[in-house]
């Protein structure tokens, strides 16, 4: 019995030893520059590096866009939702009409002011590439939407701030 215990008493510890060190060779191998995937499309594009300046505009920009778009949680939406949701096992279907109207005017209105933040933030951070040289050379290479795209992913997963990585997709 104790020959039973000790060897799997040996088993959880090498268990425990191997995730330590794969956790540890994963943190490692993570890139912690948001801007790894733009700087090296800029490098293949043959394009002018970003400079401190650009990146630092960049950040601000990402930061300016999360401040921007509307809370994940909106408590009008979730009320009308809740109100839907009771209209619907009342049977009331006036009631349901009622929370529908308003259920599709807020979602309008909270995608109006994503779309908007988007379009704010694209533009802008185009213009940091278009001011450094590296808009057109990487149109050449990939096309305006893959560079828009690349900027964009930016505001999404990338362009750390005080926050940390940016959330959420285009």
């Amino acid at each position: 019995m104790f020959k039973v215990y000790s060897q799997m008493k040996m088993v959880a510890i090498s268990m425990v030893v191997l995730v330590a060190a794969t956790s540890i060779a994963f943190a490692q191998g993570r890139n912690t520059d948001p801007y790894a995937a733009l700087k090296r499309a800029i490098t293949q594009a043959g394009a002018p590096t970003l400079s401190t300046t650009q990146e630092t505009a960049l950040t601000t920009l990402v930061n300016e866009f999360k401040a921007a778009l509307p809370d994940e949680e909106d408590e009008a939406l979730s009320a009308a939702r809740e109100a839907y949701d009771a209209a619907i096992i009342a049977g009331d279907l006036a009631a349901a009409q009622v929370q529908i109207t308003i259920i599709a005017t807020r979602t309008a209105q909270l995608q109006d002011a994503r779309l908007q933040a988007q379009a704010k933030y694209g533009i802008a951070a185009l213009g940091v590439l278009k001011s450094g040289g590296q808009y057109e050379p990487l149109v050449a290479k990939y096309d305006s939407d893959r560079v828009l795209s690349m900027v964009m992913q930016l505001a999404v997963r990338g362009g750390k701030g005080p926050d940390g990585p940016g959330e959420g997709r285009r």
